[in-house]
């Protein structure tokens, strides 16, 4: 029986694409091979099967889609990126509020978070890729404090498009690239160009800011501005979304802007401190770290005594101007207590001072310890907790007996009364019971103001600056002012009582 030479049906008329464009080499060329080498030229590229595959490619992309249109977030993470942990607490309340973003429950979003907590990991990189496996045809802006960190986040969402098959065959550069939906991800900076005539459903911007001197410099948060209303904010398309990322800098960034215009009532803010604060929304406890798998209480201790100040702004998102509300920072002064040769504190007298709580939640009991010589006050340590009633009892007989007061005060509300009471009864330590100042916590405030002002006030080197002074400068819009409370009740002693020894070597407290 003669063997048949024609092409097998199987193999050549099954396939969507025809058998002639099977083959890896072109049926028709007119390019001859190379003299003198064996091996075939280089095939050249066929149009017509290069269509071919692009229109398979499409196809299988619209049927994942279909599928990935059905998965939520979090299973999505999941698959897309199986080795990273999305099931912390705080991912899944930022999750939460994407999908209010993704429904068109909201449209604006501000996402406080400390570094290193993985939001851009999810919002920046990740989310805008959910988006696009879902819908193709959706057009996203991301802007950043510079082109360089911009690009970087594109090229990390590019790299997670392609693994999904959503690049198209246009423009594939870092700052720019195309979906096969007729999509597109454009990566820009603040203050740069390549936004103009550019508009888009999604806009995220993530750290509009990069430092502390970006931060307090006027002229970059006016350009910050006017880039975003002027710039980013136009390209948004009807019905689009737009998601601020950031670490709060300065109480005048551009979150802070925002959210003193018009438009603040019609943004969601979720605020993530590293610390749980009161009303934490994860249902934390006071205190309690954010991601504590990552950074514990001692690791946020240990960046606390590094930065300082700007560990609130940074990390619990509070930010105070640099210039402070009431209190003003360069009046700050600061300096050793004075000692004696033979290593006694060199004090006319100590003066402590506390303000009661009642329980463990809410407000702290503080105690302020003041030392005064030749008419200046040092502040030289303030002890801080949220204390029972009876554990404050037996922590102003602890902070008694390290410094030695020579008048020990407490303010008369509350639980301050009966503490009062017992102490007068139990020990003989030199109680005053201290009547709440008429007019209120600031113009209490207000009357010692000159003191400090005047240079007349000076703090003492000592694990208690960084709090307290956080607290001084964000007075009076600050969720805690317990210190500010007991400092004024001491400089109210100090100054405007006049001291009540004379003068001479006080021997209480230890070197500091």
């Amino acid at each position: 029986m003669e063997r048949s030479l024609a092409p097998s049906r199987s193999r050549f008329f099954c396939s969507p694409v025809p058998w002639f464009l099977c083959s890896p080499v072109p049926l028709f060329s007119r390019s001859p091979p190379e003299e003198g080498c064996m091996a075939p030229a280089t095939p050249r590229s066929n149009p017509i099967q290069e269509a071919w595959r692009e229109r398979a490619q499409r196809e299988r992309s619209r049927r994942v889609r279909a599928r990935v249109a059905r998965i939520p977030l979090p299973e999505w993470l999941q698959l897309v990126t199986p080795d990273f942990t999305w099931d912390w607490p705080h991912l899944i309340y930022i999750q939460q509020q994407l999908d209010r973003i993704t429904s068109g429950d909201i449209r604006k979003l501000m996402l406080f978070l400390p570094p290193r907590h993985g939001k851009s990991e999810l919002a920046t990189i990740r989310y805008p890729i959910y988006r696009m496996d879902r819908d193709p045809s959706i057009r996203v802006i991301l802007g950043c404090y510079n082109q360089d960190l911009a690009n970087l986040f594109s090229r990390q969402a590019r790299r997670i498009a392609k693994g999904r098959g959503l690049l198209g065959g246009g423009i594939k550069a870092q700052d720019e690239w195309e979906c096969i939906g007729g999509g597109s991800f454009r990566a820009a900076s603040i203050g740069g160009g390549g936004v103009t005539g550019r508009g888009a459903n999604l806009i995220i911007i993530d750290d509009p800011i990069r430092s502390r001197e970006d931060a307090n410099s006027a002229l970059f948060r006016e350009k910050a501005w006017e880039w975003y209303s002027n710039d980013i904010y136009t390209r948004l398309e009807p019905g689009g979304a737009i998601i601020i990322i950031l670490t709060r800098w300065h109480q005048d960034d551009l979150a802070g802007r925002i959210l003193a215009s018009t438009d603040a009532p019609n943004w969601t803010v979720c605020s993530l401190p590293a610390e749980a604060e009161p009303d934490d929304p994860l249902g934390r406890a006071v205190g309690d770290p954010l991601c504590p798998s990552r950074f514990d209480r001692e690791a946020l201790r240990d960046i606390r005594e590094v930065l300082g100040l700007d560990y609130y702004a940074l990390y619990q998102q509070r930010p105070v101007a640099e210039e402070g509300g009431l209190y003003r920072r360069d009046w700050f002064r600061y300096e050793r207590a004075p000692y004696t040769p033979e290593g006694d504190l060199d004090l006319e007298e100590i003066v402590q001072a506390w303000d009661t709580a009642s329980s463990t939640v809410g407000d702290y009991s503080v105690c302020v310890t003041v030392g005064v010589k030749a008419q200046c006050a040092y502040i030289l340590d303030v002890y801080r907790a949220r204390l029972e009633t009876p554990d404050v009892l037996r922590q102003v007989i602890t902070q008694a007996a390290r410094w030695h007061p020579t008048v020990l005060l407490v303010e008369e509300a509350v639980t301050g009364i009966a503490v009062v009471q017992m102490l007068r009864r139990e020990t003989r330590l030199p109680i005053i019971g201290v009547t709440p100042a008429r007019g209120g916590k600031i113009a209490h405030a207000k009357a010692n103001l000159p003191y400090l002002e005047g240079g007349r006030v000076i703090f003492c080197p000592g694990a208690y600056l960084t709090t307290f002074e956080h607290e001084l400068l964000s007075f009076p819009v600050v969720t805690n002012d317990d210190q500010v409370d007991a400092y004024n009740i001491a400089l109210t002693r100090i100054f405007q009582s006049g001291p009540r020894r004379r003068a001479g070597s006080h021997s209480g407290g230890k070197r500091g």
